[in-house]
Formats: structure tokens, C-alpha cells, sequence
């Protein structure tokens, strides 16, 4: 009995390194419970809270909503609509179009259009719509989308 009961008492080198380590893990689970208040602190100003509430409410708000412009699959790269409502072109020009018309664009915003314009004034017109992606970091996935309705011929 004696020989059985320290056969399943000792364990091999490999079990205690195990032991030693779900005992460390415990151990740091426990200390971070017990410690959390001390590095996370509650949010106890109300007034900052609510004004950052207004103020992404206010930002919400000025957005342009997305609409699709017609019943086309302009809806799949068309990011939002002007204040005026003019639609989309089917096929746009990306060596001819405005800030404005990039901006609209699902995955190009003012930033990506400025850079556009400022590599197709400097380095001259687009000869493949491939070139975008040298200029401005567009999704994969956005990308393919965009590109069925790109051109860079007149």
C-alpha cells in the first residue's frame, strides 16, 4: 500500500515543470485580479464623457449618408452621396475627375484624392488603374471592387 500511495505521490520531471507552471499562472491570474483596480481607473468625469458623446454625435450627424444612386451596382463602391444629390457616373476617369468625385469613392478619402492629384500633376496621367494602389493604400478586397469601375482612358 505504502509503494502504491508514493507511485501516485511523485511525479516526473516533466509533470512538476507543469505544476510549477499552472501554479505561476494562477498565481499572476490571482495578482492581476487583486491589483486591477490600482491600473485601471473608473471614468468618474461625467461632463467629459457626456461632451465626448455630443461631440461624436455632432460628428455622426454631418456625414453624408450612403445612398446608392440609382438601382446599379453603384452601391458597391459608392461611399456616400454629395449634398446635392448628383449621382455617380457609371465608369469614372481617375485622370480627369475632381477631388470632390475621388472623395466619393468607397475606400478613398480627401487625403488618398489629394495624392492622387498631386501624382497625376507631377508625374502626369494614370496609364493603368493598377496605379492606384502605388499612390493611395486601398483594401485588396475595396480595390477589386473600385476597379471594375475605373478607367484611365478619355
Amino acid at each position: 500500500m505504502n509503494k502504491l500511495l508514493r507511485a501516485f505521490a511523485t511525479f516526473s520531471r516533466t509533470e512538476r515543470i507543469g505544476l510549477v507552471g499552472l501554479s505561476s499562472l494562477l498565481i499572476l491570474l490571482i495578482a492581476t485580479r487583486a491589483t486591477m483596480h490600482l491600473w485601471v481607473q473608473p471614468a468618474d468625469d461625467v461632463d467629459k464623457e457626456k461632451k465626448l458623446v455630443a461631440a461624436w454625435e455632432t460628428f455622426k450627424r454631418s456625414q453624408p449618408v450612403t445612398m446608392p444612386a440609382d438601382s446599379t451596382n453603384r452601391s458597391e463602391y459608392a461611399d456616400a452621396s454629395d449634398q446635392d444629390g448628383t449621382p455617380l457616373p457609371a465608369i469614372i476617369n481617375i485622370n480627369t475627375a475632381d477631388s470632390a468625385t475621388l472623395v466619393r469613392l468607397k475606400g478613398i478619402g480627401p487625403v488618398s484624392a489629394a495624392r492622387i492629384i498631386l501624382r497625376r500633376n507631377t508625374k502626369g496621367p494614370f496609364t493603368n488603374v493598377d496605379q492606384l494602389t502605388e499612390v493611395c493604400s486601398i483594401p485588396a478586397a475595396t480595390f477589386g471592387i473600385l476597379k471594375k469601375h475605373l478607367t484611365t482612358a478619355d
